[in-house]
């Protein structure tokens, strides 16, 4: 984790070897609040990205397991022990996100007993549009 300050800041993303080739969070902030995290993750919806080839010809679509993904970088770069995804257990997808758009995700993490994390999260294009909402519990992670 980042030291917290009274306001955060942008700090370049860094590569996660377990999504290889994908990048999911581009940059990415982090504070402590409480006994837990406050996180955000921004991610540039590249419509020439092959991971977006056939979804769908003529207008990619971000996918929402990206989403998800960017959801699960983001955690195991904000939080000690690089937690790992459990459980999704809500997740709304309200708008779409397209080529050239940006996705930021913010995420409220807080512990849960007996050892891991619940996770809410709101991702907006810049224009403000809630394009999903989630939800996740995710383990410790290491030493856990």
């Amino acid at each position: 984790m980042t030291a917290a300050t009274a306001t955060p800041v942008w700090r370049p993303a860094a590569p996660v070897g377990f999504a290889a080739p994908l990048p999911a969070v581009d940059l990415i902030r982090v504070a402590a609040v409480d006994d837990g995290w406050t996180v955000s993750a921004r991610v540039v919806v590249d419509s020439e990205s092959p991971n977006l080839a056939g979804h769908f010809p003529g207008q990619p679509i971000y996918p929402g397991v990206f989403v998800v993904e960017t959801l699960c970088q983001a955690m195991a770069q904000a939080v000690p022990g690089a937690p790992r995804l459990r459980t999704v257990t809500s997740v709304r997808f309200l708008a779409a996100l397209l080529g050239g758009d940006e996705m930021t995700l913010d995420l409220d993490v807080r512990p849960t007993p007996p050892a891991g994390w619940a996770v809410r999260g709101t991702a907006r294009r810049l224009d403000g549009t809630v394009t999903a909402q989630l939800r996740a519990v995710f383990d410790a992670g290491a030493g856990a």
